[in-house]
């Protein structure tokens, strides 16, 4: 018989993000791939741009962690194969305030709270436009990086209206100073990007 005296319920923070990465992937269109690329690609560019230790790690679980607001979304909204309506819309922007609201009730992992509200912030180009509290909370550079590392992963990721691109196209895409929806992307975040693409530094988990 157990003792229930002795049960240890602590749970290890690499054990819930990896519960959060396998559930995410099942019901939320590879959500939890998509986590852990951006997190890939995200530590590959601190690691390149000499970000400190300490800040990669937050960085490491901000961006494992920075879509958890879209648990509040309906999935067939996330998941539609259509275009979506404009309150469609707005109910997915509304995952990096659900986000932050999450992760600021649990003490251990209140830290990488700024990381879910901005990462679609793209220094005022983005969303949300009111709502900042956090912005000031952590380095703006760590912010850029998952910016730019959950953008280009986004890119290349197959998807029911798109198929998968590869990280050459994605890069080419993601460059484009014509494109609207890299307005306020982070120009030395970038090049970094650029160096770790032509020289085969960034290695990917795969989608099938």
């Amino acid at each position: 018989m157990i003792n229930a005296t002795n049960i240890n319920f602590n749970i290890d923070i690499d054990e819930f993000v990896n519960f959060y990465i396998k559930t995410v992937d099942r019901n939320l269109n590879f959500l939890g791939t998509h986590s852990r690329n951006t997190s890939i690609i995200s530590e590959n560019i601190a690691k390149f741009l000499n970000v400190k230790c300490p800040e990669k790690k937050l960085l490491k679980y901000g961006a494992i962690l920075h879509d958890i607001g879209k648990l509040f979304v309906p999935a067939e909204i996330l998941n539609a194969g259509r275009p979506l309506s404009s309150i469609e819309f707005e109910m997915i922007k509304a995952h990096a305030v659900f986000g932050y609201e999450i992760l600021e009730q649990f003490e251990s992992l209140k830290d990488i709270k700024s990381f879910a509200l901005n990462h679609h912030y793209r220094n005022g180009f983005g969303y949300p436009k009111h709502i900042n509290f956090g912005k000031n909370e952590i380095d703006p550079l760590l912010i850029d990086i998952l910016t730019v590392a959950d953008s280009f992963s986004a890119i290349m990721e197959p998807r029911v209206y798109k198929k998968s691109l590869n990280e050459s196209q994605a890069l080419e895409i993601i460059k484009n100073p014509d494109n609207d929806k890299n307005a306020g992307l982070n120009s030395e975040v970038l090049e970094a990007l650029t160096y770790l693409v032509d020289n085969d530094r960034i290695s990917l988990s795969s989608f099938f």
